[in-house]
């Protein structure tokens, strides 16, 4: 009997927002594509036990007869590897107990024994406080271990714990301490262990061939390649740059993590891994572990979503944001790049979220909800 009012209960929540009108959000996607910010995207908008809006908008270019995107449809998520890859290996590592956040980057990587690299540690990576500068441009021509050679030699610019640089090259680094530690490659270990328990049947690091023609391009030169050049360099297997994923897959990630780590009876992390890395760590910034935070003014999830809520952008124009307290997601994915990168998705981004919300009848006009830990 508890069982059937407990089924009775997710019916009365889910069947409404089921039912719910998206076709604010749908004019506000196809404007932004009138607009040329992007020639197509895909939205998928969830909570952990539904996804409740999934659709497909556009084309992969402005280009006459361009193919329609489709569900199947792939994009570069960019810096959104960042936190939804290469920081979900690491998560894995701390909770095996192979990794420490105090660890010192030193422990994994010779070069960083001497000098002031060698006080540096896993958590400042993950924080973006390490004293790394925010980029390297790779050489023309350079192979793949000759960069990473040069990118495990680069020089601190500037004091670490003392600010806040986002950094690809900590993510790169990060990748070369799961590296060390897996003897594999970071991108096997996480099709193993992450992609292929979970399902996600369209996620790739480097697609294949005969599902390069499913990804949206990025460059008029440029498609199921990586956009970014220092992934690009690295041959797409870089920690910072390089995963090709859909909404459909990035909603399963969504939903295990506001399942706090389990997806159909199967545990990717434990529930306490979760609620950690998801955690602001820094005052300097709104950087948790791996993931970043909503900002309390000019956030691109908008205005509505609660101060708990995480995730990432990515520059090609995608995003993943989970709100652990009103237990629910958007996944946006588009290729805002193409074809010159001159397009700033900087406003839609907050109309799509806060239109989002307000369809959901989650915009409180509180703005953003301070959970009892933020406000105390």
């Amino acid at each position: 009997m508890r069982l059937f009012y407990s089924v009775l209960i997710v019916l009365f929540i889910l069947l409404p927002l089921q039912a719910t009108d998206f076709g604010a959000v749908d004019r506000v996607i196809e404007q932004a594509i009138a607009d040329s910010l992007f020639p197509g995207a895909q939205i998928a908008i969830g909570t952990e036990d539904s996804v409740f809006y999934s659709r497909s908008y556009g084309h992969f270019t402005y280009e006459p007869h361009s193919p329609e995107v489709s569900a199947q449809t792939k994009y570069d998520l960019a810096s959104v590897t960042k936190a939804f890859a290469t920081n979900l290996v690491i998560m894995q590592l701390y909770e095996q107990g192979r990794i420490r956040l105090e660890d010192p980057v030193a422990k994994y990587i010779s070069t960083w024994q001497e000098g002031d690299k060698a006080k540096v540690t896993i958590r400042d990576l993950l924080i973006h406080e390490s004293g790394l500068p925010a980029y390297y441009t790779p050489p023309a021509g350079i192979t793949r271990a000759a960069l990473l050679d040069s990118l495990r030699s680069l020089k601190l610019v500037y004091p670490t714990n003392t600010k806040t640089v986002y950094s690809c090259v900590n993510f790169i680094t990060l990748m070369l301490i799961s590296e060390q530690i897996l003897n594999k490659p970071m991108q096997n270990y996480y099709q193993e262990n992450i992609a292929r328990p979970l399902g996600l049947t369209q996620t790739f690091f480097t697609p294949p061939d005969d599902r390069l023609g499913e990804c949206a391009p990025t460059r008029a030169d440029r498609q199921g390649v990586v956009h970014d050049p220092l992934a690009c360099a690295l041959n797409g297997l870089s920690g910072n740059a390089g995963l090709f994923s859909n909404a459909e897959d990035l909603s399963v990630l969504a939903r295990m993590l506001l399942h706090e780590g389990s997806w159909n009876g199967t545990q990717i992390f434990k529930p306490e891994t979760v609620q950690l890395f998801r955690r602001r760590q820094s005052e300097k910034s709104t950087r948790a572990l791996g993931f970043d935070t909503r900002s309390e003014q000019g956030a691109s999830s908008g205005d509505f979503f609660s101060m708990e809520t995480y995730g990432h952008l990515g520059f090609t124009g995608t995003s993943i944001w989970i709100d652990p307290v009103k237990k629910v997601f958007v996944v946006f994915l588009s290729n805002r790049v193409y074809p010159d990168e001159q397009v700033s998705v900087s406003q839609f981004r907050p109309l799509l979220h806060n239109t989002v919300m307000e369809v959901l009848g989650m915009a409180d006009r509180k703005k953003a909800v301070l959970s009892k830990e933020h406000s105390d």
